[in-house]
């Protein structure tokens, strides 16, 4: 079992990250010289077209363009991010320099086959389109004024890309995933996460039909593209477990009567079939690495931002408060935690709720 689990999480991990060892040479350095070369139309036309349209402002000529990559090679699986560094300049006013971040379709033809099933990249360019700028006029007008989104400049659907503002100019920074979150980071993401969950909440009774369209969350019914994978890191857990001390053995055995169910009852948590369970915009994919935090001169998170729409869905928030708990808090949180943050995430809920004067209804602390 032990063997064959490890051969499974190989393979399916294959799936997911191109290994340029087993490439020969010549493909080797082909896609290597890929990953240098960035698309030629991302140019100085491009962008004066762009920044004229979104300042409509004619006068605006850019005068220079410095694209690279804004991610080493595999750290973003299901994406292409670049950065672009444009210098230009107004009529009469002095040049001015200003970075953007271009998201588009993996490069990777796996990446892009499997992620195809999902739809990733274009759920993501309709959440920035025409969900994001709804949910931050909802929380203006409710005096929310934090950004909690990077800005989209531009949405291409021509190019398959996002153009975003780059927020490393505003001084958010990412975190070591490896580290978990203390408190501080963790309440402010809580709080972040419930703010999205609750203008949703007032949005959908706004807009009944804004989030019909996403109906396949990370597990789903439509597609087992990731099916192996999800089995296979099981599998690969449980092997781990029976490793450690003879009291974890229980676990591993009760690991390994679950695992014939464990993709059916995955499934069911995102199947969102009752309209009388509470529902929200999901993110899906809630976790460290999606955050963007700001900080004081004391070394304090005074803001944080939301990043990467791919797996979103509508669906319980039960699906966005445990990936992110287990995920991303620390161990002494993660092992001690527990109660205390989920109820801080639901008072926070039920707080934005009432702010947005939500009239859906709402389920007491002992019902959620």
């Amino acid at each position: 079992m032990e063997h064959s689990s490890r051969v499974a999480l190989k393979q399916s991990t294959e799936l997911l990250h191109v290994s340029l060892i087993d490439m020969p040479s010549e493909d080797r350095a082909n896609f290597i010289e890929d990953l240098r070369t960035t698309p030629e139309w991302i140019n100085a036309e491009y962008f004066r077209t762009l920044l004229q349209k979104c300042n409509n402002d004619l006068t605006i000529e850019v005068q220079a363009v410095r694209v690279k990559y804004a991610l080493p090679k595999g750290e973003n699986f299901a994406s292409v991010i670049y950065r672009a560094q444009v210098k230009y300049r107004r009529l009469g006013e002095p040049v001015t320099t200003c970075s953007f971040i271009l998201k588009g379709v993996s490069e990777s033809p796996l990446a892009r086959q499997k992620l195809g099933e999902y739809d990733v990249h274009g759920k993501e360019m309709d959440v920035y389109q025409l969900v994001i700028p709804e949910l931050m006029r909802l929380m203006k007008s409710a005096g929310e004024l934090s950004e909690l989104y990077p800005k989209a400049l531009c949405v291409d659907r021509s190019h398959e890309m996002i153009i975003l503002n780059d927020v490393l100019q505003k001084g958010f920074v990412m975190v070591d995933r490896t580290m978990g979150l203390d408190a501080a980071h963790l309440k402010m993401s809580l709080k972040s996460m419930a703010k999205l969950h609750a203008s949703s909440m007032k949005l959908v009774e706004m807009f009944p039909t804004i989030f019909d369209r996403y109906t396949t969350g990370m597990m789903n019914r439509k597609t087992n593209a990731f099916h192996m994978f999800f089995q296979s890191t099981y599998d690969a857990l449980t092997d781990e477990i029976y490793t450690w001390n003879p009291e974890w053995h229980y676990y591993a055995n009760k690991l390994r009567k679950l695992r014939p169910h464990y993709l059916e009852q995955g499934m069911t948590v995102f199947d969102n079939d009752s309209e009388n369970d509470l529902r929200v915009f999901v993110h899906g994919d809630f976790w460290v690495n999606n955050l963007m935090f700001k900080y004081d001169t004391n070394g304090l998170p005074i803001d944080v931002l939301i990043l990467d729409f791919q797996y979103c869905c509508y669906g319980s928030p039960a699906i966005d408060l445990c990936y992110f708990f287990f995920t991303s808090s620390s161990d002494e949180i993660r092992q001690n935690g527990f109660d205390q943050y989920m109820q801080y995430y639901y008072h926070q809920l039920s707080n934005y709720v009432k702010k947005f004067n939500c009239s859906l209804r709402f389920p007491t602390l002992h019902q959620f």
